[in-house]
């Protein structure tokens, strides 16, 4: 907690914007929304001299409501989204420790996260105010309250919280989070010796999540038109299929090839190199059974880490997949690949290398991971005051 607020508190002291397009308008919407009264919150508007003008219907605004409150509150508004952005970063890196410790022991969990830290995607999105960072803890905290209902129902709420969450954040796409949720619930089934008792209670609070997203769809309509007299989800979804429909250049064997190997290009970079470790862990076990008796720790353990490689790569599938076929070309599109990649590829390095198990083992200690976090966040805190040249990898034109 201290790390994150030196973070916050250095944030406004510089008062720090970002250099990309996104996150600067996303910043200058939340700043004006804490000017306005919160009833017409829901209903952000462009801020003036940006493409375009009015209304602001490319997402929900469940994204800059806590940022504007927290400007309400007194913290600089410039900033404000920012500083979210960092308390969202912060608590997804706690929930994946939680979460992989379900699977695997805790040496493996606790070291993910710095592990985790260190992928090329966490120094490209380490200080941003756009939706993936909002969208990536709504996902962990939906799937960690998947797996904790399966012992204690209760969690259902958790899981139901942050399925509505990827709704009100980052509208149509929420629909990955049940498809993810399942996958998990799947692949934990599958992998087990025997079927959990209580995995009837995930799967209903799997359902309740379901009928709560449509229940807050209804809600954002009828808030959205009281406030402005005009529909919602009718503009939002017609816009977003109508740039899936114009993004491609050609709808044929050729594009869908190279959309596929444009997004796989990603999925190998931006978790690298856990990547490549995960890659190898798959190619080794590709003649193992999948099943196994209870009779060990260990059994039980490369169990976990089975279900967890069995998840990240339907995830790999799902999203690729997809977005393969739409023909919409963005690193952003995948976000939650490259963190469940990495993830499942990092334990499967620690498994695989003495040497990082050792330093692991070296680095197996509370403190780790804030400092990791403090350090990097303060690099790009002053990389981008000093307009240090950012990298593209590959862009998404032809």
């Amino acid at each position: 907690m201290l790390a994150l607020a030196a973070g916050v508190v250095a944030l406004a002291a510089l008062g720090y914007r970002a250099r990309d397009a996104d996150s600067r308008l996303y910043a200058e919407m939340a700043a004006l929304m804490s000017e306005a009264p919160a009833a017409g919150w829901i209903a952000p508007e462009f801020p003036p001299g940006w493409y375009m003008s009015g209304l602001f219907r490319e997402h929900p605004a469940g994204l800059f409501a806590p940022a504007a409150a927290l400007a309400r509150l007194g913290y600089p508004a410039p900033q404000a989204a920012y500083a979210m952005n960092a308390v969202y970063q912060v608590l997804t890196i706690v929930l994946i420790q939680r979460l992989a410790a379900a699977l695997v022991p805790g040496l493996e969990a606790r070291a993910l996260g710095w592990l985790v830290q260190l992928l090329p995607i966490a120094f490209t999105f380490r200080i941003r105010a756009n939706h993936e960072q909002a969208l990536l803890l709504c996902l962990v905290a939906a799937l960690y309250g998947t797996e904790r209902a399966r012992s204690r129902p209760r969690f259902v709420l958790l899981a139901v919280a942050g399925l509505v969450g990827l709704l009100l954040v980052k509208g149509v796409l929420a629909l990955f989070g049940p498809a993810l949720c399942a996958l998990w619930l799947l692949a934990r089934r599958f992998t087990a010796s025997r079927p959990a008792p209580s995995d009837r209670a995930a799967w209903l609070g799997l359902a309740a999540g379901v009928v709560a997203m449509g229940a807050a769809a209804a809600l954002y309509e009828q808030l959205y038109r009281q406030a402005t007299g005009e529909p919602f989800w009718s503009f939002y979804l017609a816009r977003q299929l109508g740039v899936a429909a114009a993004a491609g250049e050609g709808t044929g064997f050729a594009a869908k090839a190279y959309n596929l190997v444009w997004y796989l290009g990603r999925v190998l970079w931006f978790p690298f190199p856990w990547s490549l470790a995960l890659a190898g862990a798959a190619w080794r076990a590709r003649r193992r059974p999948w099943r196994s008796s209870p009779a060990s720790g260990a059994e039980a353990a490369a169990r976990g880490a089975l279900a967890g490689g069995l998840f990240a790569a339907a995830t790999l599938v799902l999203y690729v997949g997809l977005f393969t076929l739409s023909d919409r070309r963005a690193d952003r599109y995948i976000f939650p690949v490259y963190t469940v990649v990495g993830a499942a590829g990092g334990v499967a390095a620690l498994r695989a290398s003495s040497r990082l198990r050792r330093l692991a083992g070296a680095l197996d200690r509370p403190w780790v991971a804030p400092v990791v976090w403090a350090v990097t966040f303060g690099v790009h805190l002053f990389a981008g005051r000093l307009g240090l040249p950012t990298v593209k990898l590959w862009a998404p034109g032809p």
